[in-house]
């Protein structure tokens, strides 16, 4: 269990010897609670919790001193915060606040990070197309691998940005015509989202960016300075660049299969307020199933050729950009099969 989802309101956790308890409330209609679950955590690598769950402040403090970073989950599923133990690596982020002022080095990183998600994005594009013979999907592949390819020409972060918008948008008009009939994706909508299928999305890219930034922390490396997103307060710029390789083959696919197998309906999975469209409890449990299965499922990479899984490849990109900092060598981002 590399991931504890606490999501129940009402919840409690509570440190017990070397484990964390965790009781939860009366359902509706029942006069006893469920039993509580014991998990070990030796057996815990994050945690994210909903901030309707109350953690006992021996249990946060224990998993601060494992290094176990605590996501934290506002009522409309952003990501309100991250609780971790102090970054003590002084000399690598000096390194990485030098190498951001150069200005062909912050080109070069974020190049090769908007190739990586145009390439995946674009293999995505490629699997879920696979048995049909569409003559304007073809031409529109071609149009993505043109895109991918100015990227490296790029001459400014203003003109890769520009050829990252482009292929968003054409990559987001094929992927919509994947939905089932009942959870049409109109385009992309955000805070709030509006429909079933940018509920999945928003979700998993608030994710995605908070396991980024739990791994910057750990690796020592600074993730509100990036390359590709501009600095701002609040925003963690480079843990948002990590990410980008893996919207994809991870969120994208993931809202996917979830609609189009059912997993997640339109009419039981999801509420409407404030606004906007989110998963309700039970949606929430189901997504958190998929989202890990995903994240944990191994497979061989052909990028290097060993064992590996998604979140792994979160953990070798990390550690792939700190040793480009450190060395000059040449930054691999992930790349799907």
């Amino acid at each position: 269990m590399p991931s504890l989802f606490l999501t129940t309101p009402g919840s409690h956790v509570s440190l017990t010897s070397e484990r964390l308890r965790v009781e939860f409330p009366c359902a509706n209609g029942d006069l006893e609670p469920p039993p509580p679950r014991d998990i070990p955590l030796h057996d815990i690598e994050h945690v994210v919790a909903d901030e309707r769950v109350h953690v006992s402040m021996p249990a946060l403090c224990e998993c601060l001193r494992r290094s176990i970073p605590v996501v934290l989950l506002a009522r409309n599923q952003s990501v309100l915060g991250l609780c971790q133990a102090p970054a003590g690596a002084a000399l690598v982020r000096l390194i990485q606040h030098r190498r951001a002022s150069d200005g062909s080095f912050t080109l070069a990183v974020a190049a090769t990070l908007v190739e990586a998600k145009i390439q995946n994005s674009r293999r995505v594009l490629q699997r879920l197309a696979a048995s049909r013979e569409d003559r304007a999907m073809l031409d529109a592949l071609d149009e993505l691998e043109h895109l991918r390819r100015r990227c490296l020409d790029a001459v400014s972060l203003d003109a890769l940005r520009g050829y990252e918008g482009a292929a968003a948008a054409r990559y987001f008009d094929l992927y919509a015509r994947f939905f089932p009939a009942g959870a049409p994706f109109p385009g992309r909508s955000r805070r709030p989202p509006l429909d079933p299928p940018n509920a999945i999305l928003s979700f998993a890219y608030s994710l995605l960016a908070a396991e980024s930034e739990a791994l910057l922390h750990v690796s020592g490396l600074d993730p509100a300075l990036g390359f590709l997103h501009e600095p701002d307060d609040g925003r963690p710029s480079l843990a948002l660049d990590l990410m980008e390789p893996f919207r994809a083959p991870v969120a994208d696919g993931l809202a996917l299969d979830l609609l189009g197998h059912q997993v997640l309906k339109p009419a039981d999975h999801f509420e409407h307020h404030d606004g906007g469209c989110f998963l309700n409890l039970e949606g929430r449990r189901r997504f958190f199933t998929a989202y890990e299965r995903r994240l944990e499922r191994e497979f061989t990479s052909e990028q290097h050729g060993m064992r590996t899984s998604l979140r792994g490849e979160m953990r070798r990109q990390v550690q792939n950009l700190k040793r480009t900092l450190n060395t000059n060598d040449v930054f691999e981002p992930f790349l799907m099969n």
